[in-house]
């Protein structure tokens, strides 16, 4: 072991470099796989830490309308301390302003938060305790509209001082308020402002702590009445899952990128490894010659492997330490708690030992057919020319290489067949880039053969013997793919979110607009030359059947498979003679008059609720609409442009049903600009305190900041397979320079230019970049339609001039990295080479 241990440093002091360029391959993947998994550990960590204060009580329980008899006896029996709260979206009226916004009113009572503390400026002015006119804003209004402590905001019939501004609140986010700012009011002063009705639109909330049963015990012992009375009821432990479920699959999705990145790094390894070792089967000969056995001859450069996969892992580790301080500035205003930054030893030991293995595991696959170089190597040249013969060891590394891999990935998700796919999806398109980079390999050796010498000689470049164009395709490829697709889907969502920027659709939403004030709307937007684009009546109604079986027979079914969300939902549905210009009738009828007095009705449903209700055409469902029951049968379904500011419902009775319930109107218009919509607004509230007017511009703001941050994120971590992709190429340059030196030298002699030496390596890193660029950005194609389409419900269109810009990208990113790693190759003196060639 001695002797190996020497021999393998002697050996590598004279190729430090080149080995620490082939550990560097590693290190962007290491990096991003243990500053994700430092992420992870820390929000779990801060999670358990913040446990109780994101609830702010043990027990809380959340109805859709007011809170039955039933309920409040239940209620009742619960004991413990009790506070009670009432949010929903109202108009604010600030005098000083002169202005008006949609804000999200909350009225609290009682002791709450129990757990956690409600901070303000000035300190202690939580209005749960209190039982006069103030309220608590949110500092985005008292910035916005240069409000200050003591000033008035009209709430309805009711003028309320502001007493401080909101600082936190236990289990929100900083990015609570982005859709509409908070503001808190005394729930003893909520039913004088006349903004609760029948009809309106509110969460009423309970909550408890301290109380003599456990929360758990209380929803089992209760399930049934929680069930008929479309009460949800969290604790602790679900508000724990609720805030951390999507920021764990953002992780783990993350995790994913970022084992991509270090599984490239492995590829990069093997690629460099072989270029490596090519040149040192003489070494391993001459060892053979002096008598040391074929295996001590391969643990010599085995050791090399290690101390690179060692080496890499190590800066990979250290790298990590400054890129997961990263993650949690981005996306720490989306966290509803304080997310502060520790080191992870856990994730730094794991991610360690990933590195060390994909590294160690890569390089054996170059370095196992040393064992079969023969001593005559050293000693005849003709037997330079005999090829290695393949062994079993090789594709037995293969086999046990793909497990490892699917066994990873499983256990980077919750459901086994999702990790399963994922690494089946990966091998794919690493079998995809590989397959067609080696077709456009022979292709060129085949069919490409070009009068101009200089595109000739480049192209011959990429098939000659010992080239590195599949495995540079590969990683670029892979790269590109990446980071295409990410932008792509990032441009479809964005581009749903742009809907305000469309000069023919909607931008201002009307709702809560009682029967009697419809008509009281029409004229104020004449006031302002607008008009109402649509409207639409709202009636509020429960779904009690389906096909004859009660809802509380579903729910009680363990085999049930309709989300809760659907059966404990109130329905808010509507009446119309035809579809809106959003929708489009994709099976059935579409019934828009129905004169008899008989059951059932027929009603449209659109068809991706139908789909989850698991109803079509011809089923029926009995509606308990304000108490009276009415039996529909589905006569058409509906496909509905969400997107589109309309008013859009999942279910439409024809007209002669509904006209005599309860209800009131939603409505939409398009203002011109942001000063027209404020003065709507406080023009609106001085005459209908009630109605609610949301700016669409807002709300779209909102959306793109929250998407921007999730974005930054996603890509933040694909650049770090964009690096390692870079680094292969930079690895494979360096291990192919003294043959290029070689190439240079004979060109030279044979009468070339430095200039024309330069062309055609320009030439042949443009081929590269644009081989990886087309395939990359293919596949990314690919990949963004089917998702965008079957996932993220996207109307998917082809950005071209994104793609030739992606495209250009990749080429002079390759051209740049190319040609800067080959400074000099084209000015080396021949004689140098040619003396030491004599």
């Amino acid at each position: 072991m001695s002797f190996v241990l020497k021999t393998a440093w002697r050996d590598g002091r004279r190729q430090s470099k080149r080995l620490l360029l082939c550990a560097l391959s590693i290190v962007f993947g290491v990096a991003a796989l243990v500053a994700v998994d430092s992420f992870a550990d820390n929000l779990n960590r801060a999670l358990d830490a913040e446990a109780k204060t994101l609830l702010g009580a043990d027990l809380q329980i959340t109805s859709r309308s007011a809170f039955s008899e039933r309920t409040e006896l239940f209620l009742d029996t619960i004991r413990g301390d009790q506070a009670r709260e009432i949010r929903f979206a109202s108009m604010a009226y600030f005098p000083k302003a002169d202005q008006s916004r949609l804000i999200q009113l909350r009225a609290i009572s009682g002791g709450f938060p129990y757990y956690g503390a409600f901070k303000t400026e000035p300190a202690g002015a939580n209005p749960a305790q209190l039982n006069r006119p103030v309220i608590v804003l949110d500092p985005l209004l008292l910035i916005q509209y240069q409000l200050e402590v003591g000033d008035i905001v009209r709430l309805g019939q009711i003028d309320f001082e502001i007493t401080a501004s909101l600082l936190s609140v236990p289990g929100e986010a900083a990015f609570a308020g982005i859709f509409a700012p908070r503001a808190y009011i005394p729930l003893a002063q909520l039913e004088s402002t006349g903004l609760i009705g029948s009809g309106s639109i509110a969460f009423h909330r309970f909550y408890a702590a301290n109380t003599p049963k456990t929360p758990e015990a209380i929803i089992a012992e209760n399930q049934s009445l929680l069930a008929d009375s479309y009460l949800k009821a969290e604790t602790v432990e679900d508000q724990k899952e609720d805030v951390g479920r999507p920021l764990q699959n953002l992780n783990r999705f993350l995790s994913l990128v970022g084992f991509i990145a270090l599984l490239l790094g492995g590829v990069g390894i093997a690629g460099a490894a072989h270029s490596y070792l090519q040149q040192k089967r003489d070494t391993v000969a001459i060892l053979r010659c002096l008598g040391s056995s074929a295996q001590t001859a391969m643990r010599v450069f085995l050791v090399q492997i290690a101390a690179v996969a060692v080496v890499g892992s190590s800066a990979g580790v250290l790298l990590s330490l400054l890129c997961q301080a990263a993650l949690p500035l981005v996306l720490a205003p989306l966290l509803p708690f304080p997310l502060e930054f520790v080191i992870s030893w856990p994730s730094l030991a794991t991610g360690f030992i990933y590195g060390v293995a994909t590294a160690f595991i890569f390089g054996l696959f170059p370095l196992l057919p040393l064992r079969n170089i023969s001593p005559l190597r050293a000693l005849r040249a003709s037997f330079d020319s005999a090829p290695i013969r393949s062994e079993v060891g090789v594709r037995g590394l293969a086999v046990f290489t793909m497990i490892l891999l699917v066994l990873f990935c499983i256990s980077r998700t919750d459901i086994w067949w999702q990790g399963a796919i994922f690494a089946l999806a990966l091998g794919l398109v690493l079998g995809l880039l590989w397959g067609i980079a080696a077709l456009l390999k022979k292709a060129l050796k085949r069919w490409f053969n070009p009068l101009n010498y200089l595109l000739r000689q480049a192209a011959a470049n990429l098939h000659r013997p010992n080239n590195r164009t599949v495995y540079l395709t590969v990683s670029l490829g892979m790269g590109t793919f990446l980071i295409y697709t990410l932008i792509l889907i990032q441009t479809g969502l964005l581009q749903q979110t742009d809907i305000a920027a469309q000069n023919e659709e909607p931008n201002l939403l009307f709702f809560d607009v009682q029967q009697d004030q419809v008509e009281g709307l029409r004229q104020t937007l004449a006031d302002y030359n607008l008009s109402v684009m649509e409207q639409a009546p709202v009636v509020t109604m429960r779904l009690a059947a389906i096909n004859g079986r009660e809802i509380h027979a579903i729910k009680r079914d363990p085999d049930n498979t309709i989300d809760d969300w659907i059966m404990n939902r109130e329905w808010r549905s509507s009446y119309r003679g035809q579809p809106s210009s959003a929708e489009t009738v994709i099976t059935g009828d579409y019934v828009g008059q129905w004169n008899r007095f008989e059951e059932p009705v027929p009603i449209s449903l659109e068809a991706g609720i139908a789909r989850d209700m698991g109803v079509q055409v011809g089923d029926r469902l009995r509606y308990d609409v304000q108490g009276m029951p009415v039996e529909v049968v589905v006569s058409s379904l509906r496909k509905v442009d969400w997107t589109k500011l309309r008013p859009n419902f999942f279910a439409t009775f024809p007209l002669g049903v509904l006209e005599g319930a309860p209800q009131w109107w939603i409505a939409v218009t398009r203002s011109p600009d942001r000063e027209t919509t404020a003065n709507l607004q406080s023009a609106l509230f001085k005459k209908f305190p009630n109605m609610s007017a949301v700016d669409l511009n807002v709300v779209l703001d909102a959306l793109q900041s929250i998407f921007g941050r999730i974005n930054f994120a996603i890509q933040f971590m694909g650049l770090f397979t964009a690096a390692t992709g870079i680094i292969i190429l930079i690895n494979a340059l360096s291990t192919s320079r003294q043959s290029r030196i070689h190439e240079s030298v004979l060109l030279r002699t044979l009468g070339a230019s430095a200039l024309q030496i330069r062309s055609i390596m320009a030439i042949e890193y443009g081929l590269i970049g644009a081989i990886a660029g087309a395939v990359g950005i293919g596949l990314a194609l690919t990949a963004a339609s089917t998702l965008g389409v079957l996932v993220f419900k996207l109307d998917f269109t082809v950005p071209w001039l994104q793609i030739v810009a992606a495209f250009l990208f990749v080429v002079c990113l390759a051209l740049i990295t190319g040609m800067a790693g080959s400074r000099g190759i084209a000015t080396h003196p021949p004689l140098a080479i040619l003396r030491k060639e004599s």
